[in-house]
């Protein structure tokens, strides 16, 4: 009876962390427990003490965004993200072996530490595209360019897997010195270049394109992406409803792009091409 009530335990835990996670929503705990009251899953006392230990142990947290209190994943922590992407904050060791890597971000102001589905669909893509796409051929010195980079956290994943040197953008303030504070924590201020220019005002070419905006944006950017992107390098998109998808595809693939990939998650799209 102990092993079933402790298993019993542990389904409500990972159903409970299942739910949150993908939720399209945030989740009020109240939500949460009305939601698993209807489907006569558990007791109120077991939610309630569930909650209180994932909480307890950093796997969930409380946050109150004007007045409301939401029960959302716990990033104040390390957390896997795709299949070798590890993102942790400074204060906390990160344990992993190759071919893992670990991304240090200073939690702050800027978008994209994690937290958000468009945040992890972009990474994967990055790491789709350099451990999979990419893999096998020789290209020397290889860049990349990230749209409004945020935090860091594509341009520091790319080059923590391989790529020689990336050029960031953002015209907000805050994302510039936040995304170079991390630059200095991850020993990569030398080969990520950070700009506070919007994008096109860059000439240069790059092998890999990045941008994990809204969907009027990506549509304006598909002209300067095409043309600064290498023959056979890949762009890298993100922050994609599902209804928007498609017409994105359509648009990218008039400028020679082929989709290669597409993954959502709570209602978000990532999507990768290849020129």
């Amino acid at each position: 009876m102990i092993v079933t009530a402790i298993d019993g335990f542990r389904e409500l835990s990972r159903k409970l962390m299942e739910i949150v996670e993908n939720s399209s929503v945030k989740m009020t705990p109240s939500s949460l427990e009305k939601m698993l009251w209807r489907e006569r899953v558990v007791n109120r006392r077991e939610l309630r003490t569930a909650l209180r230990m994932l909480v307890e142990s950093g796997e969930l947290t409380y946050s109150n965004v004007f007045g409301t209190t939401y029960i959302e994943k716990s990033y104040n922590r390390p957390v896997r993200i795709g299949q070798h992407v590890i993102l942790t904050p400074p204060e906390r060791d990160a344990r992993y072996s190759a071919p893992d890597i670990a991304v240090i971000l200073k939690p702050g102001a800027s978008f994209g530490v994690g937290q958000h589905a468009t945040t992890r669909l972009a990474v994967e893509g990055v790491e789709y595209t350099l451990q999979e796409l990419f893999a096998g051929r020789d290209i020397p010195d290889k860049t990349m360019l990230d749209i409004g980079t945020g935090s860091g956290v594509l341009a520091l994943t790319a080059l923590k897997m391989g790529i020689r040197r990336v050029t960031g953008t953002d015209i907000d303030p805050c994302a510039v010195a936040e995304a170079t504070e991390n630059a200095v924590l991850n020993g990569m201020s030398e080969r990520f270049i950070i700009m506070d220019l919007p994008a096109e005002s860059i000439e240069e070419r790059f092998h890999m394109i990045a941008a994990n905006l809204r969907y009027p944006t990506l549509m304006r950017l598909s002209d300067y992406i095409s043309e600064h992107i290498h023959p056979q390098g890949a762009v890298i998109l993100s922050g994609i409803r599902g209804d928007e998808a498609e017409k994105l595809k359509t648009r990218y693939a008039e400028l020679s792009l082929k989709c290669l990939r597409e993954k959502a998650a709570n209602g978000w799209n990532g999507l990768v091409f290849i020129k």
